[in-house]
C-alpha cells in the first residue's frame, strides 16, 4: 500500500527543515520529513552560538526539535532520498529503502556536503579541524592554530581566529596571497604566512594535529582552520529542473521558492548569501515554511494580493 499523499515533504532533518516542518504543521498542513539520522554538523561535541541551546549535543538539540515535530504531527521517515520530481501534479521522492513518496510541494533543506581534504585524518572534522571561525575556535582558546587554504581565505580565517592562538600560521598555496595587505595585517598581529601546501597531518591522542608540509616544514595545530571544504549540494537540481544563482548554488527568491512553483529551498542549500550558521539555518525554515503557506492559502492571488497590501498605507514592506 503506498504512503498517503502529503501537503508538503521536506528532505533534511537538519535546523532548517526541522524549524520548517514545525511551522507548517502548525499550520495544520500534512508534513512528511525525509532523512538520513547524520546531519552536517552531527560530528560535532557540541553545539554554540546558539543561546537557548549553548553546549548541547546535536544529538539532544535535534531529539528535542524532532520530539516537537512528531508532537505537531510531522511524519519522520529515516532513509535517503535518492530521486526527486516535480510537475503540475505534485511532487515525489523515491528513497533507498524503495518508498516512494508524494506531496503538493517539496522543501529542499539538505544543506551543504563537505568535501575534505585527504590528508586529514580521520575523526577530527568537527572536532579538532573545522571550517567556522566562530563555532569551535572559542573551545580551543590557548593552543596553536593553524589555517589551511589556497590564498586570502585561509588568511582571513586566520586573522579572525588569531585572538584564541598561542600561535597562528596561514598556510597558504597561492604565493601571490602571502604579499596582500591581509597577509601583512596577520604578521603585524603576530601570525605567520607560509607559502606551502600540506601533504601529511598526523594526530596525537587528544586530536591535536602536526602538518606536514610539501616544502618539509612541521606546523603544530592544537586547532585547524580549514576554509572551502563547503560545497553547494546540487544533487537534485537536474531532476527537478531548478535554476542556480551567481554564487553556485539553488536560485530562489527571498522566501526560498525556487524556479520550480513546487519547490522551495531553505537553509545553506541556495547559497544565496552569507553563510547559515544554526540559528541562521532556521530563521530560513521559517521563512520557507511562511512563504509555503501563503503559497497554499492564496494560490494564483499570492502575486495581487502583495501588489494590493504594498499599495495599503501601513502596511509597507511587508514583504519579505
Amino acid at each position: 500500500m503506498s504512503p498517503p499523499p502529503q501537503d508538503v515533504l521536506v528532505i533534511g532533518a537538519g535546523a532548517a527543515g526541522l524549524t520548517a516542518s514545525v511551522m507548517l504543521a502548525r499550520a495544520k498542513l500534512r508534513v512528511l520529513v525525509v532523512s538520513t539520522p547524520n546531519r552536517r554538523n552531527s560530528c560535532v561535541e557540541s553545539v554554540h552560538n546558539v543561546p537557548y541551546a549553548e553546549g548541547v549535543s546535536p544529538q539532544q538539540l535535534y531529539g528535542r526539535l524532532e520530539e516537537t515535530a512528531e508532537e505537531y504531527g510531522v511524519t519522520l521517515v529515516w532513509d535517503e532520498v535518492l530521486q526527486a520530481e516535480a510537475d503540475a501534479s505534485g511532487v515525489a521522492v523515491t528513497t533507498r529503502g524503495g518508498e516512494r513518496y508524494t506531496a503538493d510541494r517539496l522543501l529542499l533543506a539538505t544543506g551543504p556536503i563537505d568535501e575534505l581534504p585527504p590528508w586529514l585524518p580521520e575523526d577530527v572534522w568537527g572536532k579538532t579541524a573545522f571550517e567556522c571561525p566562530f563555532c569551535h575556535t572559542h573551545e580551543h582558546d590557548g593552543k596553536p592554530f593553524a589555517s589551511v587554504g589556497r590564498g586570502l581565505e585561509a588568511i582571513g580565517m586566520a586573522l579572525m581566529s588569531i585572538q584564541y592562538a598561542t600561535t597562528m600560521t596561514a598556510v597558504v598555496s597561492d604565493e601571490n596571497a602571502a604579499g596582500t595587505p591581509m597577509a601583512e595585517r596577520l604578521r603585524q598581529a603576530g601570525g605567520i604566512v607560509l607559502v606551502d601546501e600540506v601533504a601529511a597531518a598526523d594526530r596525537d591522542a587528544a586530536g591535536a594535529l602536526t602538518l606536514h608540509t610539501k616544502g618539509g616544514h612541521e606546523v603544530a595545530a592544537g586547532a585547524l582552520l580549514i576554509p572551502g571544504v563547503k560545497k553547494h549540494n546540487l544533487r537534485f537540481v537536474p531532476q527537478l529542473g531548478l535554476e542556480l544563482n551567481e554564487n553556485g548554488g539553488i536560485g530562489t527568491t527571498t522566501l526560498g521558492q525556487t524556479a520550480n512553483p513546487r519547490v522551495w529551498c531553505a537553509g545553506n542549500g541556495s547559497g544565496n548569501g552569507p553563510y547559515f550558521m544554526w540559528t541562521g539555518a532556521a530563521a530560513s525554515g521559517i521563512n520557507a515554511a511562511r512563504s509555503i503557506c501563503e503559497d497554499i492559502a492564496f494560490g494564483p492571488l499570492l502575486e495581487s494580493y502583495w501588489t494590493q497590501v504594498k499599495k495599503t498605507p501601513g502596511d509597507q514592506g511587508q514583504k519579505a
